[in-house]
């Protein structure tokens, strides 16, 4: 079923731009089927997001997520309950293991991905559901995903073409973006920037990587 939200609702403020405070590295966390390791880059790089993905800033981001997996362990795990792509994976924080969420991206979920939080969680007081807007605008190219937390409906807009995907916060009745992903490394791994005030981590980068993985993904 579409999402009942749509961003022709919302449109974008032109006068916001993003302010990244936050970087993560996603290490094989595209149509993976054991474990991507998720990487904080976060104040580890010489210069600040440029405002696109250039390929030098890129490049200097994953030889940065190198130099840190070889000395730390990753901001966050997620591991595959079985040896299949569409599954349900685990996201479990680097440091002490501990569960942070659930992916649900098995094949009966065709219409819609989610994510589960256990009980009390700080990421999310509610399970979110990252559902696609429009199934005809889709088919057409207008690819829009839509999930919402704490009631306020957050945009994944991957419209613009190329690599890379934005994410938009509804905020005053208006699209505000917050976040921007691109995959990098022959399409395994991924770069995410987020401005950390106006979004939270996990759920940004949970998903993400559903949307990376794609619903019309074939596990193979």
């Amino acid at each position: 079923m579409p999402h009942p939200f749509s961003p022709q609702d919302f449109p974008i403020n032109q006068e916001t731009t993003l302010n990244a405070t936050k970087v993560f590295y996603l290490r094989k966390a595209v149509h993976f089927k054991q474990t991507a390791k998720i990487v904080d880059l976060t104040g580890r790089l010489r210069y600040g997001f440029p405002g696109r993905f250039t390929s030098g800033w890129a490049d200097e981001a994953a030889a940065a997520a190198r130099k840190l997996e070889a000395s730390e362990p990753p901001r966050y795990e997620v591991k595959s309950c079985g040896e299949m792509m569409r599954t349900i994976k685990t996201m479990t924080d680097g440091r002490t293991g501990d569960k942070v969420c659930e992916l649900n991206m098995t094949f009966i979920s065709f219409d819609s991905s989610k994510v589960r939080f256990p009980p009390g969680s700080p990421h999310s007081r509610h399970e979110i559901e990252l559902a696609p807007v429009d199934d005809a605008a889709t088919r057409a190219g207008e690819k829009h995903e839509c999930f919402i937390r704490h009631s306020i409906p957050y945009f994944w807009d991957m419209t613009g073409g190329g690599p890379a995907a934005v994410l938009y916060k509804c905020l005053n009745q208006q699209r505000c973006e917050v976040g921007r992903i691109a995959s990098y490394g022959f399409d395994k791994d991924a770069i995410l920037v987020l401005d950390g005030e106006e979004v939270d981590e996990v759920v940004a980068i949970a998903t993400a990587i559903i949307l990376l993985n794609g619903r019309d993904a074939i596990d193979y």
